[in-house]
């Protein structure tokens, strides 16, 4: 249990920056609500060619405003989901924004062995709460499971389709 407060938005932004001028800090951290660093490993080839493969589905599928490991400003504290896409007019109202102040309309996860059901779901969570209208997660195998603030859904609400090929996984 923490006996830190939760920071402001503002002051997560502010250790974000700081964190980001520091040569010392790693490539991959998030900061969670409190403004701690959680580090997480370099991702894997692997892993990159499956966000590599679902952000050209999402642009094939929504248009091409897709992106890869965008710092997003959550209630959860500023989290980097794998993959990202919203529609063009909100980048150009969010250009120049790091992280960005809001949750894109989608946000995916791609596993890694390293994850933990909890932190899925908090992350899931936190995106739906800032405004996500979908989250998608893939698990280890190419599982992929889409939420809404619903829950779990069959299929996407959005129409979207991911059918990664099996060699990715």
């Amino acid at each position: 249990m923490h006996v830190e407060a939760v920071l402001e938005p503002a002051a997560l932004v502010r250790r974000w920056h700081e964190l980001s001028r520091n040569p010392d800090t790693p490539d991959h951290y998030e900061l969670n609500e409190y403004g701690e660093m959680i580090m997480a490993p370099r991702p894997t080839n692997d892993h990159q060619r499956v966000l590599s493969a679902v952000v050209v589905a999402l642009n094939a599928q929504l248009g091409p405003e897709s992106a890869a490991e965008v710092s997003v400003l959550t209630d959860r504290g500023i989290r980097v989901p794998d993959v990202v896409w919203m529609p063009e007019s909100r980048w150009a109202q969010l250009k120049g924004k790091t992280p960005l102040p809001l949750v894109p309309d989608v946000c995916v996860e791609v596993l890694s062995p390293g994850n933990t059901q909890e932190s899925i779901a908090m992350k899931t969570a936190a995106y739906l709460r800032g405004g996500a209208r979908e989250v998608i997660v893939i698990g280890l195998g190419g599982e992929v499971d889409f939420f809404d603030t619903e829950g779990k859904r069959a299929t996407s609400a959005l129409g979207i389709r991911l059918d990664l090929p099996a060699t990715l996984f």
